[in-house]
């Protein structure tokens, strides 16, 4: 304590020396309560659906025994698979969208403004829809060059980090209620079982083929598969939508030359670019070393 503040003066020593006392002195023992050996187990971190990699290698990590793992589990070149992020499923919002279809404009600002990608739409052919599940809705296409398909908006509930970004920017509202958007936020507790059925759904069907769009704006953009999905980045981060729109508008032919920050923790290390099925993206990071 005198290392650390005597050059502040004798006095603060002394109140730092007090304050200590005081926090041993109300440390309590909280009794744990006796733990059911019939109660639910906790889920697997990864999903069995997950890659061999995944399932050895990154869901160890993702359980905090990461030390545990045997230079041999690792690429003997040091990359690393993309598209991890997908397997995750962290799970911590409180609340997730849900979507009002009768009052959505299909203007996109919700699915531009997710961090996380975790809120998407597409424009398929009805057909597509014949198998959805009862719960997965879907909306006559008001554009007139789409006209005769369906649109489709729909949240992963797993992913979802609850930042209500894109409740904000949601300009729908209802004319009774205007509280009331088209897409609100509600408990994820009571909706992600049949999120995620919608969501497994949603992921399968039919991508746009951009070759065929009109126009590229933030609506058109916004049918795109992101190439960027699920980072780890804050709850309402203000950088991985640009991020995410850059690989929808020009994924498959980029290349990002990034330096040290943000950027590199949500985006280097454990990949959150996705594999795209014409090629696979790329990182690499250049940072400061100290020797």
């Amino acid at each position: 304590m005198p290392k650390s503040y005597s050059s502040k003066g004798q006095d603060l020593v002394e109140r730092n020396w007090q304050a200590l006392a005081l926090a041993r002195e109300s440390v309590e023992e909280v009794p744990l309560q006796p733990v059911n050996p019939h109660s639910a187990n906790r889920p697997p971190v990864v999903s069995d659906a997950a890659p061999d990699f995944v399932k050895t290698v990154t869901a160890a990590m993702l359980a905090g025994l990461g030390d545990a793992l045997p230079v041999s589990a690792l690429p003997p070149d040091g990359t690393w698979p993309m598209g991890t992020t997908r397997w995750e499923k962290r799970n911590i919002a409180e609340e997730i969208p849900i979507w009002k279809e009768e009052l959505c404009t299909q203007c996109n600002h919700c699915v531009a403004a997710c961090p996380h990608s975790a809120i998407r739409a597409k424009v398929v052919p009805p057909e597509a829809m014949e198998n959805a599940p009862a719960s997965l809705h879907s909306l006559d296409v008001k554009s007139r060059d789409m006209r005769g398909q369906k649109y489709v908006l729909q949240v992963a509930p797993e992913d979802c980090t609850g930042c209500n970004l894109c409740v904000e920017v949601c300009p729908a509202k209802d004319r009774q209620n205007p509280e009331i958007k088209a897409i609100n936020m509600m408990s994820r507790l009571e909706h992600v079982e049949e999120e995620k059925i919608n969501y497994d759904f949603f992921l399968n069907l039919p991508e746009i083929d951009r070759s065929k769009l009109e126009r590229i704006d933030i609506r058109t953009s916004q049918l795109i598969t992101p190439l960027f999905e699920y980072s780890g980045a804050c709850s309402g981060c203000g950088e991985t939508p640009y991020i995410k729109l850059l690989t929808q508008l020009y994924g498959d032919r980029m290349l990002i030359a990034n330096a040290t920050g943000c950027s590199s923790i949500y985006g280097g290390n454990l990949p959150s670019y996705t594999v795209y099925h014409r090629c696979q993206r790329s990182w690499a990071g250049m940072g400061e070393l100290s020797i």
